[in-house]
């Protein structure tokens, strides 16, 4: 890894910026001016040093402030140190620790990776419009303007913006003044903003361009608008709905009213991740936050809802109180990725969340931290570089889980009034992780640290072998590896919290420990899943909790825990796969939406892996059998009485079935598809507007549905179900279509249209904010994906240049491994990726190779035993 990057904050303190920036979007380049207030707080030296990257400072001037009077320092030399992101002001003076003012005029370029300053790209009224944003966190603030691009760094920014007359533009605050100014070609407008709090640059934002609105008010008062491209703006109406709840359901929940006059919510039809807490100019990935009554997905309705609630939340945790480094990531991203839950469940308990969130939200953390590879919640950053690495489950998905734990450990009001003193105490300011445990300590009176330092501090959880017998039971403790290479000696302990069904509070806090239980006959650890492990029963134990389920007597959440546990055990060997599949015959009355989500991933999870055509076509039966009931059941139409569960599991049976060739299934899939019209006969006037996506959107399809009958078409298709589905990309005009269209473009056995559909990537048909999605859904077709390989080594300066600063490039290295299971592979793979490895591909590219190495030993150990199982079916 990297050395350890220098930290400007302790040399130089910044208390306010007033920035000027003028974009010219003609010619994709802009200009500024910055004055920065703060405290030069270092030794004494003749040097002063911000971040940049990419700038050119044009000039700088320097004045010291003393209770004496004001002294102008003359700037010796500039120095841009672009192999470290700074600028360097030298002075012939010595610069004394004190107050500092220092003014710097700027240029710098509008680039087409997603971050910094960005266009995005649209089509309006038949014209093409440009849309120009910003994306600042992590480290890219300093792309824009010169600053101290830190976290801890914070300060009261004043913006002034100029940009053409006549459009929108945004900013963290409400706008102060704006005013028409003279251009050399057009007119420009100056739009100078209100302060904004005391807070990071890296939550910084503006935006400007031909957007249009809708608004509401929250009960405070607080102005809610909706920003999106003039054809989506009716597509705004849920997430503003959910935005204006979850705004109230925080200032209750938090005891803190929300600090702005204004949240603006701005769907960009460029994005590079799923959505950006700017303070109070919250920007997303249309797809995460438009809803389209007629062809959204209910699926994709509940991901808008939890997106809209997770960024609210920053706008306390992250926003109001914030790491103080990037080690703590965590305390933003853990927390809103659990509160997004508690928020959305409040206002639809209907949707039965806390169920989802065992799948997923547990369930991925858990699988990304079973490699030797991982990573702690709190993690070292030596290196802004190594920041995108830990975007990731961890930081999200396993932050949220241990959250979750802590939550039923401390109880709801503790827990609630413990974030209050939390928030309260560190408003406007910086925190680590200890801040938290301090306050929730105070309010609870419990050891919160000494229970939660394990879980935030290593690597890994652990696994708790239960031998049960009738009136006992004795547990062990380790920790659990998916890669059967890893040394198992490691001794690692967590105190774990066992909820077992006697609902008694024992723990398990040391390597091995008997308890006494009443009964072994409904015995079960981690009740309703609440717990960040894994559970491993003896043989006979395992049988009585088969049955448990088959009676109908343990809960969605203990069915799920129980199956998932003995599948991602005998993934690591540590179990019988052949086990694991005699114990589905339990599930045959299963009707849980969450439960089946974890059947079809162990499914889905044998083809992949095994990779063999003929496992494949033995499994058929098997799965048409293990589903008959839930399809009969649920059948292809809604149903008045459908809870939200039901709508949630038809896509999941009927999938299974598709993929399993039920025979009225498939027909019934080529039969919609054909009914959909071909480009040809749609009028030529419609082909680049709006209306010609509506025009088609008339055919009976459940939106719930598309992506499975466009998926089924294209698996069994050729190449006119590849041009009708290109037409139908490219005339969409909704982000979430194109999406499972993408996915069933790269799905075809042709090698002929393999090759098509990877040659569309690097061109216009293709936004560069999508290009993972059709490189992923490649190198995930089992006919595609030696074509995608070397696509993607050929491509690797393509795509280091247009998505290399993006957070999804360094997952290249996991996309790529996680579609092989051969050993022959894994030279290849080293052989590409090793001589690239650098702070933002290191960890990726070692996941990679473990997730090779496990494959490649499940399939080599229990293939044959498979296949027999699935013979003997």
């Amino acid at each position: 890894m990297s050395k350890t990057v220098k930290r400007l904050f302790q040399q130089f303190q910044p208390k306010k910026y007033v920035l000027e920036i003028a974009v010219d979007r003609d010619n994709m380049t802009f200009a500024g001016n910055v004055k920065i207030n703060g405290n030069r707080v270092a030794k004494p030296s003749q040097r002063l040093t911000f971040h940049q990257n990419g700038l050119k400072i044009t000039s700088a001037r320097l004045v010291k402030h003393s209770k004496t009077g004001d002294q102008t320092i003359k700037v010796d030399r500039i120095n841009h140190h672009n192999k470290f992101d700074e600028v360097r002001l030298h002075t012939k003076e010595m610069l004394y620790p004190g107050s500092y003012s220092v003014e710097l005029d700027f240029e710098g370029t509008i680039t087409r990776p997603m971050n910094g300053v960005y266009p995005c790209f649209f089509e309006h009224d038949g014209q093409k419009k440009k849309i120009i944003a910003t994306q600042f966190e992590s480290h890219h603030a300093r792309e824009v303007f010169p600053c101290i691009d830190e976290p801890e760094a914070k300060a009261v920014f004043e913006l002034s913006l100029t940009h053409p007359t006549g459009e929108v533009a945004l900013s963290n605050t409400p706008i102060k003044q704006s005013t028409v100014i003279a251009g050399n070609k057009l007119q420009l407008q100056k739009t100078v903003f209100e302060p904004t709090p005391h807070m990071s640059t890296y939550l910084l934002a503006f935006i400007f361009g031909d957007l249009k609105y809708k608004e509401a008010k929250t009960k405070s008062g607080v102005l809610v608008r909706a920003y999106a491209t003039p054809d989506n703006v009716d597509y705004t109406e849920f997430a503003l709905g959910v935005a204006v709840k979850c705004l109230e359901f925080y200032n209750n929940y938090f005891g803190i009213e929300y600090p702005l006059a204004k949240c603006d919510f701005i769907a960009l039809p460029d994005f590079a991740s799923g959505a950006m807490e700017n303070w109070g100019c919250i920007t997303f990935r249309e797809q995460t936050m438009l809803v389209d009554p007629k062809n959204s997905s209910l699926s994709n309705k509940q991901y808008v809802a939890l997106v809209v609630a997770h960024e609210l939340t920053h706008q306390w945790f992250g926003n109001l109180v914030t790491m103080r480094w990037w080690t703590d990531l965590w305390l933003n991203e853990g927390f809103a990725s659990w509160m997004e839950y508690l928020a959305v469940d409040s206002i639809f308990p209907e949707w039965e969340l806390w169920t989802q969130f065992a799948v997923d939200e547990q369930q991925q953390a858990l699988k990304l931290d079973a490699l030797e590879h991982t990573h702690p919640v709190e993690v070292a950053i030596n290196h802004p570089d190594e920041i995108r690495t830990i975007f990731d489950a961890i930081s999200y998905s396993k932050g949220a889980s241990v959250i979750h734990m802590l939550h039923e450990y401390l109880g709801h009001e503790a827990f609630r009034d413990g974030l209050r003193h939390y928030l309260n105490a560190h408003k406007y300011g910086n925190t680590d992780t200890v801040d938290l445990w301090k306050s929730l300590e105070i309010v609870s009176g419990k050891p919160v640290s000494s229970f939660m330092n394990t879980w935030t501090s290593q690597s890994g959880f652990p696994i708790v072998s239960a031998t049960v017998d009738k009136y006992s039971v004795e547990l062990e403790q380790s920790r659990f590896f998916i890669n059967p290479n890893h040394d198992k000696f490691e001794k690692t302990q967590w105190p774990i919290p066992l909820l077992n069904t006697e609902r008694k509070s024992e723990a398990l806090d040391s390597q091995k420990q008997v308890f006494k239980i009443g009964s072994s006959d409904s015995f079960k650890l981690n009740v309703g899943q609440s717990g960040f492990y894994r559970v491993a029963y003896n043989a006979d134990h395992v049988k009585k909790l088969g049955k448990l389920i088959n009676n109908g007597k343990l809960q969605p959440l203990d069915r799920l825990g129980i199956l998932t546990d003995l599948f991602e055990t005998s993934k690591a060997g540590q179990a019988n796969t052949v086990d694991a599949l005699e114990f589905l015959a339990n599930f045959k009355n299963e009707t849980n939406y969450a439960v089946w989500d974890s059947l079809a991933a162990a499914i889905g999870s044998l083809r992949h892996v095994m990779d063999d055509e003929n496992l494949r076509e033995e499994m058929k039966p098997y799965i048409r059998h293990l589903i008959a009931s839930e399809l009969k059941r649920l059948g292809w139409n809604r149903k008045k009485d459908d809870s939200h569960f039901d709508l949630l599991l038809r896509p999941i049976i009927l999938g299974l079935a598709a993929s399993a060739d039920e025979p009225a299934i498939v027909k019934k899939c080529k039969a919609l598809f054909s009914r959909i019209d071909d480009v040809e006969d749609v009028p030529p006037d419609l082909r680049v507007n709006p209306e010609s996506h509506r025009l088609r959107r008339s055919i009976d399809i459940d939106p719930d549905l598309r992506g499975m009958v466009f998926g089924t078409v294209a698996r069994l298709g050729g190449e006119k179900e590849f041009n009708k589905l290109l037409a139908l990309h490219n005339s969409s005009q909704l982000s979430e279509e194109r999406t499972t269209i993408a996915a069933a473009l790269t799905g075809f056995r042709q090698p002929k249209l393999n090759t098509r559909a990877l040659d569309l990537i690097d061109t216009d048909t293709v936004r560069l904010q999508d290009c993972v999605y059709w490189i992923a859904y490649s190198l995930l077709n089992r006919h595609a994906k030696h074509t995608t390989w070397g696509w993607m080594k050929r491509n690797w300066p393509w795509l280091q240049k247009n998505l290399g600063t993006d957070l999804s490039f360094y997952r290249m290295p996991i996309y790529a491994a996680r579609s092989f299971s051969d050993e022959s592979f894994i030279n290849e793979y080293v052989a590409f990726f090793k001589p690239k490895l650098s702070p933002a591909l290191e960890r990726s590219y070692k996941q990679g190779l473990e997730m090779l190495e496990w494959q490649t030993a499940w399939k080599t150990r229990d293939l044959k035993q498979i296949k027999k199982f699935f013979k003997s079916s």
